[in-house]
């Protein structure tokens, strides 16, 4: 085909080189170099060999890398028809290459572009982005110290504080904990993208286990499916789980009562479902109007979903928030 038109008629509108090549063997038959034939105006742009015809790639680049001999012997001898990528340290050049056999064997039409830049552009990219990140883990890092600083703080203030001046802090320090919490996921995942929700919600359920000791015998479970979240959306569902679980061993347990309290994430089809169940008295299906409350709605409105709160007829209460899962 190539054979029939100029060369350069056939590139003048794809900007590519091209050039007919002529695999060199050994007497045994084995590749060994390649003669360039025919080449358009391109070629010597692209590979900053100049007056190439006629000579082989040897000749004009001694130590050329072997690769591409054995790309070329694939094509020409082997009658195989290739695209790929390839770098020449030796050239300081990447090369974009499709390669098919001529009508000859042993020859073979190379056309190729010279994609230096554009690797060069590929590599600042991900440069940049690496310094993004690693910049961002510093960052999360000194802020999650910061918070635990702001939370062993508050834990101090609340050993000297009043009855309800300490329960209004513990809440506080486990709103803290929620968000400093988030900045450990994400630390351990390496991405700020999206956040590993099973690993997330036990690192939450952890403190809050830590932090309901002296509220008699409870037991929190997870039944949460390893959904991820934006880091957004993850921080939402932290901190409404943090309230849920607060109100159930505040409202849901006599003192010293044994109960348990499970918390459960699940997604079917774009949708995803959280629920926080109780054995209690049906207390914490109540919806109060108190902070904790209005933080809830808040929370739950900037995730977009709904609430539903319902007693059940062994006594225990469990309260559902469904909502829509962004992926950006």
């Amino acid at each position: 085909m190539y054979s029939q038109i100029p060369f350069n008629a056939i590139t003048r509108m794809t900007g590519d080189g091209l050039c007919l090549a002529e695999i060199i063997t050994d007497p045994d038959g084995n590749p060994v170099d390649y003669r360039f034939l025919r080449i358009n105006d391109l070629f010597a742009e692209f590979t900053g060999l100049k007056n190439a015809t006629g000579r082989t790639a040897l000749e004009m680049v001694p130590e050329l890398e072997r690769s591409w001999i054995d790309y070329y012997a694939r094509v020409g001898l082997g009658r195989e028809t290739l695209r790929f990528e390839n770098h020449s340290p030796v050239m300081k050049r990447w090369f974009e290459v499709q390669a098919s056999p001529a009508e000859k064997h042993g020859q073979l039409y190379i056309m190729f572009r010279d994609i230096t830049a554009r690797k060069a552009a590929d590599e600042a990219r991900e440069h940049a982005l690496e310094q993004s990140q690693q910049l961002f883990q510093e960052l999360g890092h000194r802020v999650k110290n910061s918070l635990a600083v702001i939370s062993s703080i508050t834990k101090m203030e609340a050993r000297s504080a009043g009855p309800e001046a300490k329960e209004a802090l513990d809440r506080v320090r486990a709103r803290i904990s929620a968000v400093a919490q988030l900045y450990a996921a994400m630390h351990t995942d390496q991405t700020i993208d999206s956040i590993q929700m099973d690993d997330y919600l036990t690192s939450i359920i952890h403190a809050l286990r830590n932090s309901v000791e002296d509220h008699g015998r409870l037991t929190i479970t997870t039944e949460v499916e390893p959904i991820l979240l934006n880091s957004h959306q993850a921080v939402n569902v932290g901190l409404v789980v943090n309230e849920l679980v607060t109100n159930c061993v505040k409202h849901a347990f006599a003192p010293d009562q044994n109960g348990e309290i499970t918390v459960a994430l699940s997604a079917a089809e774009g949708i995803a479902r959280l629920d926080v169940r109780d054995n209690g008295n049906g207390g914490a299906s109540q919806e109060g109007s108190g902070l904790g409350h209005r933080l809830i709605t808040a929370f739950i409105g900037d995730l977009g979903g709904t609430r539903d709160s319902q007693t059940r007829p062994d006594g225990g209460s469990t309260v559902s928030v469904t909502f829509p899962i962004k992926r950006d």
